[in-house]
């Protein structure tokens, strides 16, 4: 019996070492065998392996990675073009009511001056999402208080009228509850998160909000968004991370996916389920900083 087990230990070790072989971004063991046997051979091989593997898995990612982008960029140009076809048409009809000396010129020169304001701010917002989304990496990670952060999101939505948002901490041993993140990125995940469901209430009776804190276990706390809006269409579903401009006119779409990148980031996960004409819930877990 020992020199059985002898014999099959490196094999185990081998299949072990087979059976924790990822694709993640977390890099694999490679394997030690001092002599140079048929063992040895093998794990050469494996070793091998996991090069080849490495390798194909950046492959991989910088491919998805370029994949993104190129899609980003298709939809940057188009939510771009779409300001600059008023902005033409209205310099054209500027231009011919200032040429035939239009006793309107000064009329139509206010209106459509306001409406170029109101593209221009369309383009800076597109600009300054697809610039926030691209310097995520640049995140400086620290020791931050949960509750005080979903209190200064609610504070900028608190007067929405006719909102009520409403902040529960459930099941929590105590208030100061900590996570390890970036400041800024904290702050706007929930800006972005608390802007899409009170967008997603809008024309209902009573729009309500509602932010519950609990703990999911020992060492991770749950947070729960939830509004009573209108729900996620089916169509939309798949697609509800993904960089991808909307079909809403006030927005670029760039929101939830820098929600995912962050909360991803900080080690945390999202998800969501929803029901087309009573709501939706975001899920938020986030590992407790216990530094």
């Amino acid at each position: 019996m020992y020199i059985s087990n002898k014999i099959t230990e490196p094999l185990q070790i081998i299949r072990k070492k087979l059976s924790q072989t990822n694709l993640s971004d977390k890099p694999n063991e490679s394997l030690y065998w001092e002599k140079d046997d048929e063992i040895g051979l093998l794990v050469k091989e494996y070793n091998y392996m996991l090069v080849k593997l490495e390798e194909n898995a950046k492959q991989l990612r910088n491919a998805e990675r370029e994949s993104v982008w190129r899609e980003m960029a298709q939809q940057v140009a188009h939510e771009i073009k779409n300001p600059l076809t008023p902005m033409k048409l209205g310099i054209q009809q500027l231009t011919r009511s200032f040429r035939d000396q239009d006793e309107r010129f000064p009329e139509r020169f206010e209106k459509i001056s306001n409406s170029f304001i109101e593209q221009i701010e369309t383009l800076s917002r597109i600009a300054s999402e697809f610039s926030a989304f691209a310097k995520l990496p640049e995140a400086k990670f620290e020791a931050i208080e949960l509750i005080p952060k979903i209190n200064k999101s609610i504070h900028v939505y608190n007067n929405t009228p006719n909102v009520k948002i409403e902040l529960i901490n459930e099941n929590t041993s105590e208030d100061n509850i900590k996570v390890y993140g970036d400041r800024g990125q904290m702050i706007r995940t929930f800006n972005n998160l608390l802007k899409n469901a009170i967008e997603a209430t809008t024309g209902r009776r009573k729009p309500h909000v509602t932010i519950t804190i609990k703990n999911k276990d020992q060492d991770n706390i749950l947070i729960e968004i939830s509004d009573n809006g209108y729900g996620i269409p089916e169509h939309v579903i798949p697609k509800i991370f993904k960089p991808n401009f909307t079909t809403k006119s006030s927005g670029t779409g760039l929101g939830l996916a820098f929600v995912k990148q962050s909360i991803t980031g900080m080690g945390g996960s999202i998800d969501f389920k929803t029901k087309l004409n009573h709501g939706t819930t975001f899920f938020i877990t986030l590992p407790i900083y216990k530094g």
